[in-house]
């Protein structure tokens, strides 16, 4: 039996080497990939994190790390069960901070959002 699409990733935050995320798994899927890679990238180079699940949790959270600060990537959730992998969910761009543009930076840092 194929296994079903990702389910769909959601934001939450970027700093500037991490993007953190979430999604409410399927009920038959205990295991899933998350993967991520520089926008410019291909997919056979993006990097991966495992992420489980069972039956019981409503949302899981995840996410992408050792990230390079202002740097856009591509973020995607992968289905896994018994070796196999399903179809990709689709596709999330993001954006890391920038070096010391993060709110926690009192002084403020002179970034320009446009």
């Amino acid at each position: 039996m194929p296994l079903p699409e990702a389910p769909t990733l959601e934001f939450l935050e970027a700093t500037e080497t991490t993007i953190q995320l979430e999604f409410k798994p399927n009920v038959s899927v205990s295991s899933y990939e998350l993967q991520w890679k520089p926008i410019e990238a291909n997919w056979d180079s993006a990097a991966s994190a495992a992420v489980q699940s069972s039956g019981t949790i409503k949302t899981c959270k995840t996410e992408a790390f050792d990230l390079e600060p202002g740097t856009t990537y591509c973020v995607r959730l992968v289905c896994e069960q018994d070796g196999e992998k399903g179809k990709p969910s689709k596709e999330l761009i993001l954006d890391t901070e920038q070096v010391g543009c993060a709110p926690k930076n009192e002084g403020g840092c002179g970034c320009i959002i446009q």
